[in-house]
């Protein structure tokens, strides 16, 4: 099982700076306070006994209602390990017979239990259900899914309440059931139907109030320095003179895919005065990653923090050729080796994650741009680069990664949380998407989302928006958000955040943002001399030239001058 670690460094910073943080956030969790915390335990069953992306997402919507989860491998519950929970949540993703401990600690739980998926009829509370196996639905609660999906056909007692149901060729089956303190959920896969119908249930398995509002958030997404500062410009005062608060995407290096030059920001002075302006008018600054590539692929389109070609994480900064595939166990003698051969893998990707999250917030910061919270590109990133990233950030926008083994299985929970893989960080997520131009009808996905989404109480509407499509589409954008009935902008400015590099502290909370640096020009010419080598030498040499020739050129000009006077002085007197 995977344990969160203690950030040592941000728990001397909170006692600190405690004062600043006295003031609760506006959104905690979907529909609990601080004071009203729903103390869960969550126990998971799986095939290798690890934690996977099943029992992430559950854990990572379950957090939208409570920040106090317990994860347990099923084969770790110890004798009296759960009377002190509220809930038990048993995620039971493999078939196969509980543990005589795990089983006998689960009957004695006198509160409120939810089980998903496979071993609930081993529970004496599941004797009187009828369970027959797998079966296939085709639909959820009316709802076409993108694929055939298997469930559980479970049976439960006539007095139970059926919160979700899904279709089969011929028939419907429950999908989510409550029956007392006892719920069941006939999965633990979700996709996007399934994850609407498990959210808007969860206020009823939890006995939690739903009348809560939506926090709404718009971004303006891959703001680089080959970005139009006129575009920019264009949709920020347009969200700002409509007093929306908005968030600012921004790579501090731009990186040519054909040369691999690279162009800081620093170098678009006018956009860099655009930026500032922006957030002058109430623009957040949300780190986009340093460069936004990899592999000199272009800034924007590469995957910075995730090795796309052999879909593994960074294992070497190295872009010249492609780095062996990660091994397997099977490549090893030992289980040592293997270890050994592990740890070497997490110190490079650390380090790799470490030096990009450090240029990123002092490059913004010595421009003075102020980020409060991260972007992965493309949402991509292992459980290790979450857990480093977690150093610097509080706060992370958009959707997560939730396997260390392929990219494309990320996904996001639709309240605000502080999912277990982020070790620590909230979670703002991305759910309704962006405009694309290229479609038929670029509005069409996005009011899709929002329409499911207002069935959620308390879900997210959060999505971005490119500045460089100016404001033709921006309008109905904020238009369509807007329509959502209990519907607020995240004031996201009143919310504590923190983030931190080895020269840099920001601070923010209800009084504004603070910030500490010590980048000096000394340091900062220290950093790019060991950041770019090559090119600091280039220029050294080129110094040295320079010198060379203007104390030779001085030489010459004054020894001309020396001879001139010398031949005047021995000039014969005509007189």
């Amino acid at each position: 099982m995977r344990w969160l670690r203690v950030n040592y460094k941000l728990l001397v910073q909170v006692l600190i700076l405690f004062s600043a943080y006295i003031f609760p956030p506006f959104y905690t969790t979907a529909a609990t306070s601080e004071e009203e915390k729903n103390d869960i335990a969550l126990i998971y069953m799986t095939a290798d006994g690890e934690l996977n992306e099943h029992v992430y997402f559950i854990e990572a919507t379950l957090a939208g209602f409570s920040e106090a989860i317990d994860l347990y491998s099923v084969k770790d519950v110890m004798p009296n390990s759960l009377q002190a929970y509220n809930h038990l949540v048993f995620v039971g993703d493999e078939e196969g017979r509980l543990p005589e401990v795990a089983l006998k600690e689960m009957e004695m739980f006198p509160g409120q239990l939810l089980v998903f998926g496979w071993n609930a009829d081993q529970l004496e509370r599941f004797w009187e259900w009828g369970f027959l196996g797998e079966d296939s639905i085709r639909s959820v609660d009316g709802h076409s899914l993108k694929e055939i999906k298997s469930v559980v056909h479970a049976i439960p007692p006539g007095d139970c309440e059926i919160l979700s149901e899904g279709r089969t060729v011929d028939k419907n089956l429950p999908l989510i059931i409550k029956s007392g303190n006892t719920a069941y959920v006939a999965t633990t896969a979700f996709g996007t139907e399934e994850k609407l119908a498990l959210s808007r249930s969860l206020y009823v398995l939890l006995d939690v109030p739903a009348s809560v509002p939506h926090p709404a958030y718009i971004r303006l997404e891959d703001i680089s320095p080959f970005s139009d500062p006129k575009l920019v410009r264009e949709t920020g005062n347009y969200l700002a003179d409509r007093n929306i608060p908005f968030f600012m995407a921004v790579i501090p290096v731009y990186v040519n895919s054909e040369t691999g030059e690279q162009m800081p920001l620093s170098s678009n002075k006018e956009l860099v005065e655009v930026l500032l302006d922006l957030q002058s008018k109430g623009g957040m600054v949300i780190a986009h990653g340093y460069t936004h590539s990899y592999r000199f692929d272009e800034t924007g389109e590469g995957f910075e923090f995730w090795d796309v070609q052999l879909n593994q994480p960074i294992t070497t900064e190295k872009t010249d050729e492609l780095p062996t595939p990660i091994l397997s166990r099977d490549a090893f003698s030992s289980d040592r080796d293997y270890q050994e051969y592990q740890s070497e893998l997490l110190e490079v990707e650390t380090k790799y994650v470490q030096r990009k999250h450090t240029k990123s917030i002092e490059d913004l910061t010595e421009l003075g741009l102020y980020p409060i919270a991260f972007e992965a590109p493309h949402y991509t990133m292992s459980s290790n680069g979450y857990e480093v990233t977690s150093d610097y950030y509080s706060s992370l926008f958009g959707q997560i990664q939730l396997s260390d083994l392929n990219w494309s299985v990320m996904d996001a929970p639709l309240f605000i949380s502080k999912p277990a893989i982020l070790s620590g960080m909230t979670l703002y997520p991305e759910t309704i998407g962006y405009i694309d131009p290229a479609l038929p009808d670029p509005f069409q996905e996005m009011e899709n989302s929002v329409t499911k989404l207002q069935e959620v109480p308390g879900s997210v509407i959060g999505g971005f928006y490119h500045p460089y499509l100016g404001v033709e589409y921006l309008a109905e954008v904020i238009r369509l958000m807007e329509s959502v009935p209990n519907m607020e902008w995240l004031d996201y400015s009143t919310t504590n955040q923190h983030v931190t590099s080895e020269r840099v502290t920001i601070i923010q909370n209800a009084k504004g943002i603070e910030v500490q640096s010590t980048i000096t020009e000394f340091g900062q010419l220290f950093e790019n001399v060991k950041e770019n080598p090559f090119q600091s030498m280039l220029w050294l040499i080129v110094f040295i030239v320079t010198g060379f020739l203007t104390v030779f050129f001085t030489y010459v000009v004054n020894l001309r001058f020396r001879l001139k006077k010398r031949l005047f002085k021995e000039r014969p007197n005509s007189g």
